[in-house]
């Protein structure tokens, strides 16, 4: 009898622990974005966040999101309100990514400021001579070498407004809200306000056990005053309890 009370205080505890750690958000430093749900980060059990909003902590402290494929961003803010997340290529040189850059298997959209923006396709071209910039025609200087200089071409460029027999292609990329070579700088996602819709003002919102699909749950108002003390108290009752269960042995 006493080891069954000994295995069960034992999982209680646990999952007293466990539960507490979802809930707290957490930091990669000090004045990083302050992650939690439906973010976590890689060292925090998977049901502590919603799939595919992984993070993970820099050597440098620096938050980090990795969107497909393998395409590794800075994270600035997250904006749980809004759902929106701000990011930034950690080499300032994101059109070195963007041909790996796979949304359509990720949870985010880019972000869209304005109901009249659209989403631009461009190809990139390594040049042997100078080319005129224009709307069409960005010049990419992260890319370019002094004698070799790189341009992302829209596809309404015509022959007239640049010539491209001395460029070689290189690749192309569809559907980005920005002009390229502006998208270097900060830029945002959007993700689906779906999830934890009913939550944002309660603060606590988890995944749901059990569920055959990815599920979230509002789990109340933030704990605060004597409901706060409860909280923490919940897992200290059983911690002290779990010690008198070892002093019978």
């Amino acid at each position: 009898m006493n080891f069954i009370l000994f295995l069960f205080l034992i999982f209680s505890f646990n999952v007293a622990v466990s539960q507490d750690n979802c809930l707290a958000s957490t930091t990669c430093s000090l004045t990083g974005p302050v992650i939690r749900f439906p973010f976590r980060l890689k060292n925090q059990p998977e049901n502590c966040g919603y799939p595919g909003f992984e993070l993970s902590c820099s050597e440098k402290n620096e938050t980090m999101l990795e969107l497909p494929n393998s395409v590794s961003v800075l994270v600035r803010t997250i904006t749980y309100e809004s759902h929106q997340i701000s990011l930034q290529d950690p080499e300032n040189c994101l059109p070195r990514q963007l041909q790996n850059l796979s949304l359509s298997s990720s949870p985010f959209n880019f972000s869209l400021s304005y109901s009249w923006e659209s989403l631009y396709n461009y190809t990139f071209f390594n040049c042997s001579s100078q080319k005129k910039e224009m709307y069409y025609v960005h010049h990419i200087p992260c890319l370019s070498l002094p004698a070799y200089p790189v341009y992302a071409v829209m596809p309404e460029a015509g022959f007239r407004d640049v010539d491209l027999s001395s460029c070689q292609k290189m690749y192309s990329i569809l559907g980005v809200p920005y002009q390229v070579s502006e998208i270097s700088k900060v830029f945002s996602l959007n993700w689906s306000s779906e999830i934890c819709r009913n939550c944002e003002e309660s603060m606590k919102c988890r995944m749901k056990s059990n569920s055959k699909e990815p599920e979230t749950e509002c789990i109340g108002e933030p704990a605060t005053g004597a409901a706060r003390k409860l909280g923490i108290a919940g897992p200290i009752f059983s911690f002290f309890l779990l010690l008198a269960a070892l002093s019978v042995f």
